[in-house]
């Protein structure tokens, strides 16, 4: 499931939206992603939620009028370890997210870039 923001995407889409599915949601989360200038990518917010204690890496579109809210992606798929995840966490570990999302590292972020050029 996926919708298109900017061209078609060849990222796989692994859920449909968790969290994130209301425009509350979305306004908490577009508000921490926008704090961090590495989290916007092309036209969409990339971010790290766990759920449970699993990481995922999601994102959402800049705009809220694009459809879906959230999106959980399958990182391997696209080169991204579940350990690069989880090392981004890790990295953070002073920045405490009740809500389970995180900034993705600058590491996650240049092959995120090195990804869109392609599609």
């Amino acid at each position: 499931m996926g919708c298109l923001h900017a061209g078609e995407s060849r990222w796989v889409v692994i859920t449909d939206p968790v969290h994130g599915s209301d425009l509350e949601e979305y306004g908490i989360v577009l508000e921490r992603v926008q704090k961090d200038r590495r989290s916007l990518v092309g036209n969409n917010y990339y971010f790290i939620r766990v759920r449970g204690s699993n990481p995922y890496l999601c994102r959402i579109p800049a705009s809220p009028q694009l459809c879906p809210p959230e999106e959980t992606l399958d990182h391997e798929q696209h080169g991204i370890s579940g350990h690069e995840l989880e090392e981004a966490i890790r990295n953070l570990m002073g920045d405490l997210c009740p809500d389970g999302c995180y900034q993705i590292s600058g590491h996650i972020e240049h092959k995120i870039r090195v990804l869109l050029e392609f599609e």
